[in-house]
């Protein structure tokens, strides 16, 4: 059963230098590394894939999917609680559309690998929130707390194509 773990970007810097991440986001991916992935993609933004180096121990791609048009940073506005995202699903459509778009994505990452390989996937915000709580509705899985924070995510176990199980992945914060 291949396993994906979608991971939230880790700090960035505020500052232009040598990283996209702050030291302390680097410092936080860094310490996150050890496990061992078949595959590791990244969105196209610098964040993104120095976190998947420093988790993943390398990057084997860019992944566009992971950084979809979302028709401008406020579409969804702030949002801190995953109940909050959940509201948004149950009230509007085309975010409805947009976790399922997401779901399509993971599932075709983890398609990619074998049965028994993972993959590291690092992303951004609301794009992993509303997959990860839509998912979590379908699996009975409890999806519950803030937001994601940096380098936060969930771990999705796939069975002959599809979901069968959904962890969050929490740091101390």
């Amino acid at each position: 059963m291949p396993i994906l773990e979608v991971r939230r970007h880790a700090e960035r810097a505020t500052a232009p230098g040598d990283s996209a991440l702050s030291a302390a986001g680097r410092a936080m991916a860094a310490s996150l590394a050890g496990a061992k992935y078949a595959l590791v993609v990244a969105s196209p933004l610098p964040r993104a894939q120095e976190t998947a180096r420093l988790i993943g121990g390398g990057l084997d791609g860019v992944e566009p999917s992971l950084l979809p048009d979302i028709g401008g940073a406020n579409l969804f506005g702030a949002v801190e609680t995953l109940a909050a995202w959940a509201r948004l699903l149950a009230e509007r459509d085309e975010v409805r559309a947009f976790a399922d778009q997401q779901l399509a994505a993971w599932s075709a990452l983890a398609r990619r690998v074998g049965e028994r390989d993972r993959v590291l996937a690092v992303s951004h915000g609301g794009i992993i929130d509303l997959p990860a709580v839509s998912l979590g509705a379908r699996l009975g899985a409890p999806v519950t707390g803030p937001s994601f924070g940096h380098c936060e995510g969930v771990r999705v176990t796939y069975a002959k194509g599809a979901p069968v199980r959904l962890e969050l992945l929490r740091t101390s914060r």
